[in-house]
């Protein structure tokens, strides 16, 4: 089975945005786990969700999981993207296309942060 991985962020008219989410998706996409990782913006960047969506079922992939890079349960998570995921769904019947969870207070988010925090102290 070929799985596509979809880094959702936010998005950002600074391109600091841009860069960090580069980053992340060639970390992810280094791993070597998936068939294919790209990013996607929900707001102000390119590409946006269902642009990022139809380049990954075009590289053929079997299931689909769009990872929301979000902390909490906001509107985006709880209503915005959702909406987003279930239009794709129909657009793409073959492909199984999940939403993975937001990031919430992660153990390892909390160790991120004290690393942060021991940097300026």
């Amino acid at each position: 089975m070929k799985i596509g991985i979809i880094l959702l962020s936010h998005g950002s008219r600074l391109p600091d945005a841009q860069d960090v989410l580069g980053g992340l998706v060639e970390q992810i996409r280094s791993a070597g786990d998936f068939s294919h990782v790209t990013g996607a913006s929900l707001q102000f960047n390119r590409p946006d969700l269902p642009a990022a969506v139809a380049e990954t079922v075009s590289a053929g992939v079997d299931r689909l999981i769009v990872v929301p890079l979000f902390l909490y349960m906001g509107m985006h998570m709880k209503k915005d993207i959702p909406e987003i995921v279930e239009e794709e769904r129909k657009k793409y019947p073959r492909v199984r296309i999940d939403l993975a969870g937001n990031i919430g207070a992660d153990r390892k988010l909390a160790e991120i942060l004290l690393d942060r925090i021991r940097e300026v102290v």
